[in-house]
């Protein structure tokens, strides 16, 4: 297992985010794969121990993670016999996916326009629930929340968003798996969820005239 995290560290540092093609983004616009894949992503597992984690009944991931698999977003990794059973162990084919270029003709791009929007609300309706959660357990360390509007000139939104993006991949990098971490025991987990979006302007009402 350890083997197989060095390499899939050395990986997802040097290839990249994954870039999803339809299937997957559709595939990924389901709130409980979501979080099976997160958990793939993090190293090699069963279906039974990221069952375990999630507090949902194996019966339940069965056929969610054969979706992942057919997707290719899944990968088989390894089989073990034991106790009479065959233990399935899959991983994530990658730690990290990125948002698809737009597609030339104009049905596909409609229809990966829409897959993206399931995924983003599929993501914050996500982030929300677990921020509710954590706001319930007052001996919790408390979730962060922040939000700033900002106004700059276009070219320097463009260089704030390459900032954003490499804090994500520098938190990333930091927080791989490592081989002298602390037993799973004395893990937490937290999510980091960002958005960095444009504020539309409405349409402007136009002054009434004199007279």
């Amino acid at each position: 297992m350890r083997r197989m995290n060095r390499a899939r560290r050395s990986q997802a540092e040097s290839g990249g985010p994954r870039v999803p093609g339809l299937a997957q983004m559709r595939a990924l616009a389901h709130p409980l794969r979501l979080r099976i894949l997160e958990l793939f992503a993090e190293q090699p597992r069963t279906t039974k121990q990221v069952a375990e984690l999630l507090g949902q009944p194996p019966t339940r991931l069965y056929h969610h993670v054969a979706a992942l698999e057919r997707a290719g977003l899944l990968r088989l990794t390894e089989t073990r016999k034991k106790r009479g059973t065959l233990e399935r162990w899959y991983e994530a084919v990658a730690r990290t996916f990125g948002t698809s270029p737009p597609s030339e003709k104009r049905r596909s791009q409609s229809k990966e326009s829409a897959a993206r929007r399931a995924i983003a609300l599929t993501v914050l309706e996500q982030s929300r629930q677990e921020l509710v959660a954590a706001m319930h357990r007052p001996r919790e360390e408390r979730p962060m929340l922040a939000r700033v509007v900002l106004v700059a000139p276009r070219e320097r939104m463009r260089a704030l968003r390459r900032r954003l993006s490499q804090v994500v991949r520098d938190v990333q990098r930091d927080f791989a798996s490592e081989e002298d971490a602390p037993p799973a025991s004395e893990h937490e987990r937290w999510a980091l969820t960002m958005t960095f979006t444009p504020i539309l302007r409405g349409k402007q009402r136009r002054p009434v005239g004199r007279g």
